[in-house]
This record gives structure tokens, sequence and C-alpha cells, in this order.
């Protein structure tokens, strides 16, 4: 009973109800933080068996990433995530301009040695009670929203984590600055760590919540409260390993935030729809048919072009690891997706706060550290009904 008076103080939006069958991933209470100088490091990761998620192109002819490796836990105050996937040419900056994209292949962008994008990696989770059919991340018309299969698939909270932005070790990290019609126009951000950028999507667009878009329009400041989005919530910094060809990504953002509309929040005793994206940024072979310029062989992922996942379902136990365990199985999304929009670079969120209300997440050179504080108790209704102790708390916020 504790742990349920505990959870039911947050205010969920796009919690779905329990679900019938085991989730595909149960993840455990560790103890421990981030280690923010080896981030994958720390000794709880090895704890923890890894979701193998299936990924599948978005088109057919990007994305080339077949499956991302999934691990999640929780210290009780922040949500651990980590991801691994394969990706045999790193890319941390976008280089030259490639030549235009031929018609009838929207998000086709070439590529060689020295003009290529940068490597993305993107977790949606689902903001509705009942997500739409996937795939889920495809980009359609208006950006993510209007009619494009993004948008029927609901309204998400998004990190994407960038090679070349987001991470300190992009080629843009340290000279970023804040984007046009914000707040710090033109001054320097100066990061303070590596972060996942914080997104909306839905039927109107996707948004970054935050100052810092060099689309002011596609920015959303403050939700209705007028309380800020504090950008940089979402720790996320990868590691490259040459010898495997892979990234691993490791992210934690509190479990509770303030504010909290726009933005997932989690809690034991509940399940969680999620979904993830890989970009391969760096030139990697134009698959064959597809037309390209002569002397082109070699393609980017951007926006249209990726590997995306189905669905994956998530709960968060009290238990420790080996505790719990699941034989839920994921599969691969439809194969193609045929989509009409050009591209649209995707903007960087900014902010130095790394910190909340109710969650605060302080860097060190060491660690995350993290400390948690309930500032009101939300009531709980006990009542008999045919026999079944029915809680309350749970009800939801309008997106």
């Amino acid at each position: 009973m504790v742990l349920i008076l505990l959870s039911s103080v947050a205010y969920f939006q796009g919690v779905p109800v329990a679900a019938a069958t085991a989730p595909d991933i149960v993840a455990p209470t560790v103890s421990g933080s981030i280690n923010v100088q080896n981030p994958g490091s720390e000794s709880f990761w090895n704890q923890l068996t890894p979701l193998t998620v299936p990924l599948t192109a978005t088109n057919s002819y990007g994305g080339a990433v077949p499956s991302a490796s999934i691990k999640i836990a929780t210290n009780g105050t922040h949500i651990l995530f980590s991801a691994t996937w394969s990706d045999p040419v790193p890319a941390t900056n976008r280089l030259g301009s490639a030549p235009p994209t031929p018609a009838g292949y929207p998000g086709l962008f070439f590529a060689n040695a020295t003009i290529h994008g940068f490597d993305q990696f993107a977790v949606w989770w689902s903001l509705q009670q009942t997500p739409g059919p996937p795939p889920c991340m495809q980009v359609g018309t208006n950006q993510h929203g209007g009619n494009s299969p993004a948008s029927l698939a609901g309204t998400g909270n998004m990190w994407r984590w960038t090679s070349s932005s987001s991470d300190s070790g992009g080629a843009s990290w340290k000279t970023a600055k804040y984007g046009a019609g914000t707040p710090l126009a033109g001054h320097a951000i100066n990061y303070t760590h590596s972060f996942a950028i914080d997104l909306l999507l839905n039927q109107t667009g996707f948004y970054t919540l935050g100052y810092g878009s060099s689309n002011i329009n596609s920015t959303v400041g403050a939700n209705s409260a007028k309380v800020p989005y504090q950008n940089q919530i979402v720790y996320a910094k990868s590691t490259y390993n040459n010898a495997t060809q892979s990234y691993t990504l490791i992210a934690a953002r509190p479990l509770v935030t303030y504010p909290s509309t726009n933005l997932e929040q989690f809690a034991y005793g509940q399940t969680y729809y999620f979904a993830v994206a890989a970009f391969m940024g760096g030139a990697h072979p134009i698959p064959a048919g597809v037309p390209a310029p002569a002397g082109w062989t070699m393609m980017q992922d951007q926006d249209m072009s990726k590997s995306i996942s189905t669905w994956v379902t998530l709960q968060f136990s009290p238990n420790a690891p080996g505790a719990t365990s699941t034989t839920a199985t994921v599969t691969s999304p439809p194969s193609t997706v045929t989509s009409t929009v050009t591209n649209t670079a995707t903007t960087t969120a900014t902010t130095t706060a790394v910190s909340t209300s109710i969650a605060t997440t302080t860097v060190t050179n060491s660690v995350i550290s993290t400390t948690a504080y309930v500032g009101a108790i939300a009531a709980l209704v006990v009542g008999l009904v045919a026999g079944i102790i029915v809680t309350s708390g749970r009800a939801r916020r309008n997106a």
C-alpha cells in the first residue's frame, strides 16, 4: 500500500492502463547513479538482461540498423536507460552539401567520406492510453504532424540524442548558440553535460520543449501554466566501441518532472509504451535499384530515413534485478512506408538548467546525484466494489 500511495502523487499523462499480458521489459530497482566520466561502466547494468528490439527501415532505401539492445532500470528517483546498436561508420558532424534528392525518393540523402550527416537515436514515449499502429516514428506531412503515420500513432514525448550537437563529443556541442526568437538569441549556450533533446509530437506538429530552436514556431518555451520547460533534463551520453562497431547510449531522467505537461511521468505499477529509432548518419551503401548521380554510391540517414521499432511495453518493479522476468516477444513493424515530405532539420534544445522543483539532477565530474522530494501526497480513495480494492489518483493530464 505504501508503494501505491507514493505513486499516486504524480498526475500521469499518457500512462496506459495495466497490460493484460506481461510487459516486454520489467525495469528493476537498482542502487547507484550514472558515472558521467564513463557512462555504461556502472555495475548495475551487468545485472540487467537486455531485450533485443528489431528495427525496420522506414522506406526502401534508408534504415540499415537491424536491432537495438535495450536495458532499463530505476534507482528510485530516475529512469536509467541503455541502448546499444550497430553503426559501422560513426559520424559526429554534418559535413558538406549532397546532390539533390531524386523525385519519388523523399528522405534520400547522398553521402561520401567528406559529405555526410550525424548519428542519432530517439526514444518516443507514448502519451496515449491506446497508441496507434506502428511504425510509430515515420515522418509525414507537417513534419511529424497532420496525417502522417507518426501522428496517427498518437501524442508522444520524444528524447532525441544527436551525436553532433547534444553529445559532448559532437562537433557543434561547444559552439551551440540560442536560436533566433528565443530570449538569449545569438548567445553561447555553454552546455554543462550531454543530453537528449526533449520533444513533443502531436497531430499539429513536432516541437522542441524549451527555448533554443532556430525556428521559434517549432518551440514550446513554457506550458499552459507559464512554467518554463527545462532542457537538458534528459542526461544522454554515448560511447562508441570500435571493435564491435556499435554505439551504447546511456540516458537518465527524473521519474517525475515539473512541469509535467507534455512529458512522460513514471511510477511503479503502470504500463508504458515506447518505441525507438536509430539514424545512421555516416556514409553507407545505397541499396541496389535506387537512383543516384554518377559517382555516388553511398547515402546517409536523416529525418525520414531511419530504422524504427514497433511499440515496446515497460513496467517498473520495486524488486532488485533477477526478482522478475518476462517471456514477451517484440515483433518488427511493417517493412516500408511511403512518405512525401522533404527534409526538415531538427533543431537543438537549449538551456543550462538541469534541475526541477520535484526532482533535482546535479551533474558533477563523476556521477549524477539525485535529490527527490514529494511536495504533496495525493489523496488515495479506497472503496470496496465487488470485493476489489480500487485506488484513484491516476487522473491523466490533457496533452
